[in-house]
């Protein structure tokens, strides 16, 4: 079945944007840092409120709202499905600031952990709610934690299946420890069964494809790096993808104790200077939604 996915061909090609400016695709996972915990760590019960997740999010998120009004930008929100159930306000100040809202599942679980079944039905559940809260057409999809991988592959289907025209969970590495396919097509493309896929953006090196462009990669690497390697990205045709989350963005932040010293690092590095790297993204390059990069430019066709 995955073979209906790879094709060798494709990866030595990107597309050619003609308009002499290359977009980028500005996106935001919206989901409560707890919530989002769970399948990383092993999350002490004293930290889990939902009274406080509710809080965190409406503010955090807020604050990214503010920060995107005063740039005169727009972006792609990947929100859960439990949250346009919970915050029904929340998301529609989204919308109605003329954002995007796309599916980041029904709760935030990695997806390889279910099956086919339970896959289709809460992912059918989070678009429902979406869209009934929002009034709107939901398009797109990204996994919790990028969670769609040769094991699940399947996920595919079921996405095209439920309307969702275009995915956004698979990251091209082998790299990290819970994601990742290392042979997936590194540019955006139109899967055999219809579904567009905008990968997330790595860079080629020593024979492996190094993540950058958002969360954890965005906030550790030097803001020098990142520029340079979304222009490396840009003037080979291929939009970068960048994504933040809302305890990156916003003024609450919880601190976990009793994390060790790596895992400590890899959740909070960076999380001070976030806001201040991605207003210096938006000065420096050109970002849309990722609903009008479909709209506006092409995409190859993956060869069955």
């Amino acid at each position: 079945m995955w073979s209906f996915v790879v094709n060798l061909e494709l990866r030595s090609r990107v597309p050619m944007i003609q308009d002499g400016q290359t977009p980028n695709l500005l996106t935001f996972d919206i989901e409560g840092f707890i919530e989002a915990s769970h399948d990383s760590l092993d999350v002490p019960g004293d930290y889990v409120s939902s009274h406080r997740q509710q809080e965190e999010i409406e503010v955090n998120t807020r604050a990214i709202l503010e920060l995107l009004a005063a740039a005169e930008q727009r972006a792609t929100f990947f929100v859960l499905g439990r949250i346009a159930r919970d915050l029904p306000a929340l998301v529609r100040q989204i919308v109605g600031a003329g954002h995007e809202l796309a599916c980041h599942s029904l709760q935030h679980r990695r997806l390889y952990h279910f099956t086919a079944g339970e896959v289709r039905s809460f992912l059918s559940e989070a678009k429902h709610v979406l869209e009934d809260v929002s009034g709107q057409r939901v398009q797109g999809f990204r996994a919790p934690d990028f969670s769609i991988t040769k094991t699940n592959a399947w996920t595919f289907d079921i996405l095209r299946d439920l309307g969702f025209t275009y995915d956004s969970s698979v990251y091209p590495t082998s790299l990290h420890d819970a994601y990742g396919i290392g042979d997936f097509p590194r540019a955006p493309f139109r899967m055999v069964n219809g579904l567009v896929e905008f990968p997330m953006s790595t860079v080629r090196i020593l024979g492996a494809n190094v993540p950058f462009g958002g969360g954890g990669y965005l906030r550790v690497y030097p803001l020098a790096l990142t520029r340079w390697l979304c222009r490396h990205a840009n003037r080979a045709g291929v939009p970068v993808i960048v994504y933040f989350h809302p305890s990156e963005m916003g003024r609450i932040v919880l601190p976990i104790r009793e994390l060790g010293p790596v895992r400590r690092f890899r959740t909070y590095a960076g999380m001070a200077g976030a806001g201040d790297k991605l207003r210096v993204l938006l000065r420096s390059f050109h970002f849309i939604r990722m609903v009008d990069y479909l709209d506006r430019y092409p995409v190859q066709e993956l060869a069955a």
